[in-house]
């Protein structure tokens, strides 16, 4: 008689404390229960400990050296006292916004420079010789920037200073700032700092024992935000001009923060060189310079005149954090920590005397061939080496790491785990996979944003920045994990080691990056450095597993994984937030026809999706990667609830120690259109709003009822030309969304004219001369007939710089600006015109703008901006528009 029979309990996923994943292919679960895959808590472990990285990021961003005050003075001789800086920076930012032509700019903000520096030159050391000079000047030239510009300037003034020794050399470093400043902006950072710290630089050097072997000018420059006309003088047609050999230009696109090294060059390594040796605090990255290059951040420098136009090479600085003040009247003094200010003046007092004391500035020409790859490593360090060992470097890379991929279907081939024609097959496939991942992750992002755009919840990141977290780089993370996962599971089911099956997706971003790699050296491309982390340690990791770690299956290869990753890791981290802390800010000022949402997203995504390279194939190795999905999933989910249902998600802050306020730009205008007989055939008076971002401008409808009655104007960019509205500088392309509020007509003391001066034929076409008059700021737009070209004008030598398109005609954008004293613009243009044409040639519209004085803004005009809620800041002044058809 048999006995009883027990049931069988089934086997459990957990048995003998080895979970195996229920969704691989059998004979992938055979192999689990040997390799001992990685436990759930120390993958949450692994993400516990990137977010750590973040944090200690954030803490390195944000370390600033202890501001040294005057008391200080006798302890630290021979050293930069940030305490005096600030000073002359609450100096300069009291006077209120410093508008070129303005009174607190060409008078008062000048003789507070003044008084400085002549208080520095009555306690200069003997052997310190100090020349002042004091430049009006006046030209023209063309700025191929935003949609391209001829800039014209009249009687704009510049103070300089030249420090030498008796050595009396015949070579000088040039250190540039501005103390001009936008509209409603008291320009504390930009550019105040910066003029205040070339003082303390001046103030040390004066009185410091060791004698300059070479000059050092400083170049107070009074004109930089109407586009540099003043830097452009100064290089152009200064006496001292001719004997500058590199510059230092000190910006601001932020607040405080540490001050980033944005471009260098170009050629002449030794003053980068120079950098690396000198400064106390380095912050700077061949991957900043090229990003900047490109134009996708909205801004310029001076900079750019000294190597256009000059011929010269150098170093452009700026502080990048806190962008939401720049160029707002929240761009104050108490913006700017002492340790800022230290930091900044340290450096660039150490960088200026390397560069003075340095026998390369002797012999320019014989120090200039070759470029620098560079990059700081966490603040501590600049790495460094020139393009041609980084080629050098870049190609054994990229051998090696081939070398690695091929070593590694070896080892799984001798294992008879995996075929090696088959390993390599199945390694193309899965970068190939990798790349539709990456798309498919920015597809999510996208779609998130797209959610987020009907929802009404744009931009919550703007004033909380930790929403990027939750939003778009957890759905990142997530979506890397789950794609490699699934893609395993559905078409590599014939791999039997599972070590083996993660190695392949390991390989296939590795092949990525190295494709990546040799890319950049073909292209020359100096931000490949990235992708040289991103090949070469996990190429050594590689063959440091199959050489020496063989073995290394259980969980211990975690910490393997993270020792190996854990610096390129780190590093791009670091290049990544301060990325991120340049790009948000921004995102308030890049119009509303560019919808920021999608822009960040499909930023956040990508550059988050690559960070996570390495990342995503360890979701093979963890025991329970459901319980991973299903917490990350939920993370998204709660965030969602909180961004929908709170008032945490609401873009915007006016609190003075968590500034993000809404940018807008409002001009109080009157709008005039003549026809070809001089007959006014339209005119309209209102107020012009330029739509900063995409939220604007109904996000104010509650507190600016007048806003309801808002209209847009795409239909005026069609009829008239620049839309019919008077843009300070040609930007239509980037800002061309914007509304329009019918209003009383604005408080004018003068009006801008338009005279013809002289209009005559020459061969093949007609010259008209006109005369134009009115306030310091003027814009001069024109466009020629079809079939009528502008071959020539007076303004500036050489073919007239074009604009984008308008009804398929050319468009030419004059932008004029005037100083100390009045002057009207005159010039001629010549047009060659078609023997057939007959009619006009030309439209031409003449836009005013009173940035500063009475006519600024009426009565009216104040009432209206001062019912805008405190989170907002803006930018407003009266203009007019005025076109004819001549």
């Amino acid at each position: 008689m048999k006995g009883p029979v027990l049931r069988r309990r089934p086997t459990s996923s957990y048995s003998k404390g080895v979970f195996v994943d229920p969704l691989l292919p059998k004979t992938n679960r055979d192999q689990s229960k040997i390799l001992k895959p990685i436990q759930t808590f120390q993958f949450f472990g692994l993400l516990g400990l990137i977010v750590l990285v973040f944090i200690a990021t954030v803490i390195i961003e944000k370390r600033l050296p202890v501001g040294l005050k005057v008391a200080d003075q006798e302890k630290y001789p021979d050293q930069f006292i940030a305490e005096r800086a600030f000073k002359t920076i609450k100096s300069l930012s009291s006077l209120g916004p410093r508008i070129a032509g303005s009174e607190e700019n060409e008078v008062k903000a000048l003789n507070i420079l003044k008084k400085e520096i002549n208080e520095i030159i009555s306690h200069k050391k003997d052997h310190v010789i100090i020349e002042t000079d004091v430049q009006r000047t006046s030209g023209g030239f063309y700025l191929e920037f935003l949609d391209g510009m001829t800039n014209v300037y009249s009687n704009l003034q510049n103070l300089i200073v030249k420090v030498g020794s008796h050595i009396k050399s015949s070579h000088s470093l040039l250190i540039n700032c501005h103390f001009d400043s936008v509209t409603d902006s008291p320009g504390a950072s930009d550019d105040g700092a910066g003029c205040a710290l070339m003082m303390e630089i001046l103030r040390v050097i004066s009185q410091s024992n060791k004698t300059l072997k070479h000059n050092i000018i400083f170049l107070f420059n009074g004109a930089e935000e109407n586009f540099m006309p003043a830097s452009h003088g100064f290089i152009t047609q200064h006496k001292w001009a001719k004997e500058i050999r590199a510059v230092i230009n000190i910006e601001a696109c932020g607040a405080g923060g540490r001050e980033v090294l944005f471009q260098a060059g170009p050629n002449h390594p030794w003053i980068l060189e120079t950098y690396a040796e000198e400064v106390p605090y380095p912050y700077a990255s061949s991957l900043a310079q090229e990003i900047f290059q490109t134009g996708v951040i909205p801004g310029d420098s001076d900079f750019r005149i000294f190597r256009d136009f000059g011929n010269i090479s150098g170093l452009d600085f700026a502080w990048t954090v806190n962008g939401y003040v720049y160029h707002t009247k929240f761009d104050n003094i108490d913006q700017i920590p002492l340790g800022s200010i230290q930091r900044t003046g340290d450096n660039i007092l150490a960088l200026a005397r390397g560069m003075a004391q340095g026998h390369q500035i002797a012999d320019i020409e014989q120090n200039k061939a070759g470029n620098l790859i560079f990059f700081d490593f966490l603040g501590a360090f600049v790495v460094r080496w020139p393009e041609y060992i980084a080629s050098f470097v870049n190609i054994l890379t990229v051998i090696f790491s081939i070398y690695t991929m091929y070593q590694n279907a070896s080892f799984y081939s001798n294992k008879k785990d995996l075929d090696k024609k088959a390993y390599i097959r199945k390694l193309l496939r899965c970068s190939f996979f990798i790349i539709l991942s990456w798309i498919g992750i920015v597809i999510i992002g996208l779609t998130i944003a797209l959610i987020l755009n009907l929802l009404g919840r744009t931009m919550s990141w703007y004033a909380r920045p930790v929403w990027l977290y939750f939003l778009y780089v957890i759905p990142t993370a997530l979506g890397g994990l789950v794609f490699v996962y699934l893609h395993a599971k559905t078409y590599n089911k014939d791999v039997t080691s599972l070590w083996a099956l993660y190695q392949l997706y390991y390989d296939g971003f590795h092949f990525i990056w190295t494709i990546v790699l040799t890319v950049s050296v073909i292209l020359k491309i100096r931000s490949g450095f990235v992708a040289l982390l991103w090949s070469l340690f996990p190429a050594v990791g590689s063959f440091m597993k199959v050489t020496f770690f063989r073995n290394l299956k259980d969980d211990k290869y975690l910490l393997y994984h993270i020792g190996i990753m854990g610096l390129p890791f780190t590093q791009s981290v670091y290049l990544l937030l301060g990325a991120m802390y340049l790009f948000v800010p921004i995102m308030g000022r890049a119009g509303a026809a560019n919808n920021s949402e999608m822009i960040i997203a499909f930023l956040v995504c990508f550059l988050f999706g690559l960070l996570f390279s390495y990342l995503s194939p360890l979701i093979l190795l963890v025991r329970n990667p459901q319980r991973i999905f299903s917490v990350l999933s939920g993370l998204v989910l709660l965030a969602f609830a909180v961004l929908i249902l709170t008032p945490l998600g609401f873009p915007y802050s006016g609190e003075p120690g968590s500034l993000a306020p809404q940018r807008f730009m409002i001009a109080h205008a009157k709008r005039t259109y003549h026809d070809e007989s001089g007959k006014i055939t339209n005119q309209k008076t209102g107020f012009w709003i330029v739509n900063m971002d995409i939220n604007s401008p109904h996000s104010v409808d509650r507190y600016v009822p007048e806003m309801k009655d808002a209209t847009s104007l795409d239909q005026d960019c069609i009829d008239y030309l620049y839309c019919g509205v008077p843009y300070l500088v040609p930007v239509q392309t980037f800002l061309w969304k914007t509304h329009w509020i019918p209003s009383i007509e604005p408080y004018l003391t003068e009006e801008a004219k338009l005279n013809i001066v002289k209009h005559e034929s020459i061969d093949e076409g007609k010259r008209i001369t006109v005369n134009i008059t009115g306030p310091h700021h003027i814009g001069v737009m024109i466009s020629p007939k079809l079939g009528v070209e502008l071959t020539k004008w007076s303004l500036v030598k050489g073919p007239p710089l074009a604009g984008p398109l308008w009804n398929g005609r050319a468009t030419y954008f004059i932008y004029y600006s005037y100083g100390v004293a009045y002057a009207p613009l005159e010039f001629s243009m010549d047009f060659k015109v078609p023997e057939n044409h007959e009619g006009p040639v030309m439209d031409i519209a003449v836009t005013a703008h009173y940035q500063f004085g009475p006519a600024k803004a009426g009565k009216t005009f104040e009432k209206f901006v001062k019912q805008f809620p405190v989170w907002t800041t803006i930018n407003y002044w009266t203009a007019t528009y005025e076109s004819w058809v001549i």
